[in-house]
């Protein structure tokens, strides 16, 4: 069964959203590793990498389904799951080092 356009939609978002969170954790930590104090810290910019980048790989899965369904949607889905886990991995990892450097200081 080929999964709904709106589900590849929310797929898609999810694990960009992931991808923010992976860019703010490890941004974090390797602040932290550096010896930068918490308020002097500087921030990761989502944008235009949100909303843009989901939007390009739906749409592109979209497309290729009009061609030859339904490989734009179990290669965008199938790609994304797996760089979701990559995120849900890297997220826990910098987390993990956060607390560690934090417990040291």
């Amino acid at each position: 069964m080929v999964m709904p356009w709106w589900g590849l939609l929310i797929e898609v978002f999810v694990v960009w959203l992931l991808w923010g969170i992976a860019a703010i954790a490890g941004h974090a930590a390797s602040a932290t590793r550096r010896g930068i104090s918490e308020g002097q810290r500087g921030g990761v910019s989502l944008l235009p990498v949100i909303p843009m980048f989901p939007l390009v790989c739906w749409g592109a899965a979209l497309l290729v389904d009009v061609v030859v369904r339904p490989w734009g949607t179990a290669v965008v889905g199938s790609f994304h799951a797996a760089l979701g886990l990559l995120f849900v991995v890297s997220i826990i990892r910098d987390c993990w080092r956060l607390r560690t450097l934090d417990k040291q200081a």
